[in-house]
């Protein structure tokens, strides 16, 4: 098991602040007033926020210049959201590895599609939208950590080998399992833990937390058929696989089609990278 030291002086930590806002912000009560004074005191870092916020991602209709408008105009839900891009963009951005944005963007998709899908499964869009963004950030922290990492990520066959082993074998540290440590660290919430622990096997996952878990697994799988997966290849039995997962969970059933999907999901993610550049 790596030394957990090392992890916290690889992985730049999340801002005191922002893990007090989303804290705050899933609490039960929702503490309106210490959210908003949270926001005015500008402790939470404002430019990133600002820039994601007047992204493709968001559409708002006006002009954000401070999180405390995006709070105003974005709604609590998708100022939670907010923080988790931006935070999930700087883990990307602390990876010294060609294939960190392969990552990001694939997290990104991920998300993306999970909400477009999330009416009729009858979940929640921004949980579901969160679900996606996190699903695979254990590989960030592998990628940032080990620089070898990037070699498994060009080299790995997912159709022949069995990932997480080999992940354990090489590195003592399974992506899902480094995924769950950060989120901890960084005070997600558990549901959001157990998305990054379970997205590989949404059937072991606890039952409370399954459905969102199952659509990021399945969200994850798409993203890998439309061209954004971080990996070269995928089976060509996925398509089968993702049908049998969407029609397990409640709601009025699914109809992928691919090609709408992939052409929403890149303009999108092409229009966040650039609001982020």
């Amino acid at each position: 098991m790596p030394n957990r030291c090392q992890l916290l002086a690889a992985i730049p930590p999340i801002h005191p602040s922002t893990v007090k806002l989303l804290r705050l912000a899933d609490g039960p009560s929702q503490d309106l007033a210490q959210i908003v004074a949270l926001l005015r005191s500008g402790a939470v870092p404002a430019a990133d926020l600002t820039r994601a916020a007047n992204s493709p991602l968001f559409e708002s209709r006006y002009e954000i210049r401070n999180p405390l408008q995006a709070l105003v105009y974005l709604g609590l839900e998708r100022l939670k959201a907010l923080v988790a891009t931006t935070a999930l963009r700087d883990l990307a951005d602390a990876a010294h590895s060609g294939l960190k944005y392969a990552y990001w963007r694939h997290n990104l998709a991920t998300a993306l599609i999970c909400q477009k899908l999330s009416a009729p499964v009858k979940l929640s869009s921004e949980r579901c939208y969160m679900a996606g963004l996190i699903h695979d950030v254990g590989r960030l922290v592998l990628l940032a950590v080990f620089p070898e990492y990037e070699r498994f990520g060009l080299l790995a066959d997912p159709r022949t080998e069995d990932l997480p082993a080999t992940e354990r074998r090489l590195f003592g540290w399974t992506h899902t399992e480094a995924g769950r440590w950060l989120l901890a660290q960084w005070g997600f919430p558990i549901e959001m833990q157990n998305v990054a622990a379970f997205h590989e096997d949404p059937a072991a996952a606890p039952n409370c937390d399954r459905a969102v878990i199952a659509l990021a697994h399945a969200g994850s799988h798409i993203a890998d058929l439309i061209g954004m997966s971080a990996f070269p290849a995928v089976r060509d039995d996925q398509m089968r696989e993702i049908a049998v997962n969407l029609s397990e969970m409640p709601g009025e059933g699914l109809s992928v089609d691919l090609v709408e999907i992939m052409e929403w999901v890149v303009t999108k993610v092409n229009g966040i990278e650039l609001s982020f550049s």
